[in-house]
């Protein structure tokens, strides 16, 4: 018999839909029932693709003792952290600080009051891996509530003050004794010594891509001309490229890689992921011309276009690590079934190159064991592998549409298309964008968080306002149209209205009243913070049209995270790379009269850091008093001249394109010729 979940949106919640466990969705009717019956919340928390989500829900939350362990008992509440980050964020900072570590699926035990006492990730039904049984937990928290509830209580009350202290953002960061390096030089030398030498990435086992880490790298060794920095990003790229973390059948990337080599996937594909990986293999094709970082950056398009995008044109949240039953099942080979898929020469030479020295029979992912095969027989061998995979059971797709996931996928689109030149790219995102610029008007410009089946089932937070404005952004510099810029720059005038905490410098997570209690983002976790992206957004709006007031917040957020940046540098990469926003190797440059003489230099220099402004009527009108660089230049003449501008110091005016690609080319110090870097040698020998 189905239960409350059944009513709901969420194809997570619907998964437990038929669970004996008497579920409710995150609601005040449960909140309600849980006080008047004074018993405590069991709450529950994870998404639709997450491996040991499933795994807790066939073997608990589908058996009828642990149902029967909770009723009566505990009033349950199951919640889609997708769908509530608002919830999750709370609920994993709680988790955090009570047990070091934290992870979906994601237990907590609340009071009435709705404050945790109790907190844990996956539990197993019965006691193994060396942990209690859910049951056995289950009893022994009833227990305590019943016998000694004083204790559950009063633990309740230190917890609910430690998540909102720190949450609120009123623990002190300590000021970082005896560094006179910058928060940036601190990052590059913790990622130096992360950095594996040889399986590329960073830290041991698990190995997580982070995309963001890359962009860092590669804005680093811009500002400081220090190849090692470049070399850790294009190592761990290529990496990623050949190993069994990428899907060398139907591309894209799984979550991360269980093993140090890359070679054994954890299979979930999420979104976020592959957005981000798409823009760090664009960067990187750019500021190196490797062909097979376009390559790769390309066929992460492709994924997303035929797996992710739905008939809309938006963009869907992830898909399963699963698929009948058996994680992986979709995406593992043995040489036996790819020889039987090809013909006798294509298969005896793809079996090599996947699968290495694996036994005939044995079922693996696929990795690249040359680094550079035949890309024409690659190709067909893939296409025909791929052809052949479609008769299996594919994996399931969580169909959600994220806003902040569509804002980050756009602005990925767009930028990786305008960095290797791909017309496609640009038209997925401004398709995207369009689409989703109607679904807004129809809302009355009301911004959502998530929307499943064409209805809007949470408000938006920071991160959606973040990266949608960021997507505008993007899409401007890759088209050099005016809306995107213009809704970019209203979004942002009412987030620092509606988001900002002057005080502390930094943005809100929440609306304020749409929570228990506002919260902040600052550290990166599976992707940027939505305090870097907005960082990043208002150094860029500053630096395309002039606009002092964004340029001073940007300012306030940087001296007051300061302390925080020097003192956990690797938890806030995204927002310490945004110093490269006015660092020297930051050029932006203003067109007037015809840009299409400049667009090659534009598009073609290695310089990442670019920024340009067509100075055309329609911008002048679009923009009116928002773009105050824009006062200073004359629309409409008829003389193509660029004015590039570094470090708040314009240079003289440039009319030869060539002259201005080896402005751009010349400020960006990425430099092949260094033989070693002084700056990781000199650390290297103390």
């Amino acid at each position: 018999m189905a239960n409350r979940l059944s009513d709901e949106k969420s194809p997570y919640l619907r998964q437990h839909a038929d669970n004996p466990v008497d579920w409710y969705p995150f609601s005040e009717e449960a909140f309600e029932i849980a006080k008047a019956r004074d018993i405590p919340i069991f709450l529950s928390i994870g998404y639709s693709t997450c491996h040991w989500c499933h795994v807790m829900n066939r073997e608990s939350f589908s058996d009828q003792k642990v149902a029967e362990a909770l009723r009566g008992r505990f009033i349950a509440v199951k919640v889609d952290r997708e769908e509530r980050p608002e919830v999750d964020r709370i609920a994993m900072v709680a988790c955090q600080l009570m047990t070091g570590s934290g992870g979906w699926p994601l237990t907590l035990v609340l009071t009435p009051e709705k404050r945790p006492f109790f907190s844990g990730t996956y539990i197993p039904k019965l006691p193994k891996y060396g942990r209690a049984g859910l049951i056995q937990v289950l009893d022994r928290i009833w227990d305590l509530w019943e016998k000694n509830r004083d204790e559950a209580e009063g633990l309740s009350l230190r917890v609910e003050g430690a998540v909102q202290s720190y949450l609120r953002g009123e623990t002190t960061v300590p000021e970082k004794p005896g560094s006179l390096k910058g928060a940036s030089d601190e990052a590059y030398i913790a990622l130096a010594g992360s950095f594996d030498r040889e399986n590329g990435g960073f830290g041991t086992a698990p190995k997580f891509p982070t995309p963001h880490i890359i962009s860092f790298l590669l804005r680093y060794a811009g500002m400081t001309g220090r190849v090692d920095a470049t070399r850790m990003a294009i190592e761990t790229l290529h990496a990623l490229r050949m190993g069994g973390i990428n899907d060398q059948i139907g591309g894209g990337y799984h979550r991360y890689a269980t093993d140090q080599e890359w070679a054994i996937p954890h299979y979930e594909k999420m979104a976020t992921d592959q957005a981000l990986l798409l823009t760090a293999f664009a960067e990187g094709y750019r500021v190196t011309r490797d062909p097979l970082l376009k390559e790769e950056a390309e066929r992460i398009a492709r994924y997303i276009r035929s797996d992710l995008r739905s008939e809309e044109g938006l963009f869907f949240t992830a898909e399963d690590a699963e698929s009948g039953g058996e994680e992986g099942g979709f995406y593992l080979w043995s040489k036996e079934e790819i020889r039987s898929a090809l013909d006798a020469e294509d298969g005896a030479w793809a079996a090599d190159l996947f699968l290495g020295n694996a036994g005939e029979k044995v079922r693996m992912p696929l990795s690249l064991t040359e680094p550079n095969p035949d890309p024409e027989r690659l190709m067909k061998v893939r296409e025909k592998l791929r052809e052949k995979r479609e008769a299996r059971t594919r994996p399931f797709r969580d169909e959600k549409i994220l806003l902040d996931i569509n804002g980050m996928m756009i602005a990925s689109l767009a930028r990786a298309g305008h960095l290797i030149g791909d017309a496609g790219m640009i038209t997925d995102a401004e398709d995207a964008y369009n689409h989703l610029s109607v679904i807004l008007e129809e809302s009355g410009d009301e911004l959502f968080h998530s929307r499943i089946n064409g209805v809007n089932t949470t408000p938006a937070n920071l991160t959606d306002y973040a990266e949608l404005i960021g997507a505008g952004i993007m899409l401007h510099q890759a088209t050099g149209k005016p809306t995107p810029l213009r809704d970019a720059l209203r979004l942002t005038e009412m987030v620092i209205f509606g988001f900002f905490n002057p005080e502390k410098g930094w943005f809100w997570f929440e609306r304020e009243g749409s929570s228990f209690f506002r919260t902040r983002d600052l550290e990166d976790a599976g992707g940027p913070s939505g305090n870097a992206v907005m960082l990043h957004n208002l150094h860029q709006l500053s630096r395309i049209t002039g606009n002092i007031e964004m340029a001073r917040i940007a300012g306030i957020m940087e001296e007051k995270l300061s302390a925080a940046f020097l003192h956990h540098p690797t938890a806030h990469i995204h927002a310490i790379s945004a110093s490269s926003h006015h660092s020297g190797a930051a050029v932006d440059v203003v067109i007037t009269g015809d840009a299409t003489p400049f667009m090659a230099p534009l598009t073609q220099t290695r310089n990442i850091l670019t920024t340009w402004l067509p100075v055309t009527p329609d911008l002048v009108s679009g923009l009116q008093e928002k773009a105050p660089k824009l006062e200073v230049y004359e629309p409409g003449t008829s003389e193509s001249v660029a004015y590039p501008c570094s470090e708040g110091a314009c240079l003289p005016p440039v009319t030869d394109p060539d002259e201005l690609r080896e402005i751009l080319d010349t400020a960006f110090h990425h430099r092949k010729d260094v033989e070693a870097d002084p700056f990781t040698r000199s650390n290297n020998s103390e």
